[in-house]
């Protein structure tokens, strides 16, 4: 007999974010080996989450990642790079670079569904450039500690080549001006351009270029997706450096 209530499971935000708040902070960042030694930064001062393993941390929580409710015929979005083969399945010789395979035609309401979807996407996009561009910061002025582990870890584990939207959501989650975090991209890839990307449709329909490490996680990447990561990741950063800071001062007080 199914029971008269249900309750709601927990967005998948709150869960890890429940889930990280337990996790005892006292692993030590070790820097990926893309990361120079001319950061701005000292190896000590970036103790914290390694950023090798947060994406496979996520995907050990099992992120219920956006299905659809009918299967779609993209034939795993993720094209076929010069340098790198999927193992995953044998390529489709009909399928043609970052367009998805329709599976059937649309019904109006179908239709109708789409794109005021999109038109909401499109409008929230808009509103949160917006905000971003509001965001003040010296252009000359270095990025704090967690900012460089945030932009890093997306840099290393996610992608090279972040999609304006995603950019704009960097920049409004650690809260720098949205043209330094996209030069920041940008220079980044001029001086330290190392490892394989592939070629990638999201669920929103940006064509963007993801690591292997991003794709192993989930193949249904979007800009709500992105943004958790993003949230969750700059959460356990601060946790963690607040933490440090908590122990340094008791030790201080013991020392006294």
């Amino acid at each position: 007999m199914i029971p008269a209530t249900i309750q709601a499971p927990p967005s998948p935000l709150h869960f890890l974010a429940n889930v990280v708040s337990s996790i005892e902070p006292t692993a030590s960042f070790s820097p990926s080996p893309s990361h120079r030694s001319s950061s701005p930064l000292s190896a000590r001062s970036l103790s914290s989450t390694p950023t090798s393993t947060f994406l496979h941390d996520v995907a050990s929580l099992h992120i219920p990642c956006k299905t659809p409710e009918t299967p779609r015929d993209s034939r795993h979005r993720a094209l076929k790079h010069s340098n790198f083969s999927i193992s995953m399945s044998q390529p489709d010789p009909s399928f043609v670079p970052f367009i998805r395979q329709k599976s059937g035609r649309r019904t109006r309401k179908t239709t109708e569904l789409h794109l005021k979807g999109r038109l909401q996407m499109k409008t929230r996009r808009k509103e949160l450039l917006e905000k971003a561009i509001k965001i003040k910061s010296l252009d000359n002025s270095p990025v704090n500690e967690r900012q460089l582990l945030v932009l890093r870890m997306v840099y290393d584990e996610i992608t090279m080549y972040p999609c304006e939207s995603w950019m704009v959501l960097i920049a409004i989650i650690i809260n720098r001006a949205y043209k330094q975090v996209k030069n920041w991209f940008s220079n980044e890839r001029q001086k330290n351009r190392v490892g394989e990307s592939i070629p990638f449709e999201t669920e929103d329909g940006d064509k963007v270029r993801l690591r292997t490490t991003a794709l192993a996680t989930c193949q249904d990447w979007s800009d709500s997706f992105f943004e958790e990561v993003v949230m969750i990741y700059n959460y356990r950063v601060q946790r963690n450096s607040r933490f440090r800071s908590l122990r340094l001062h008791d030790a201080s007080d013991y020392d006294q």
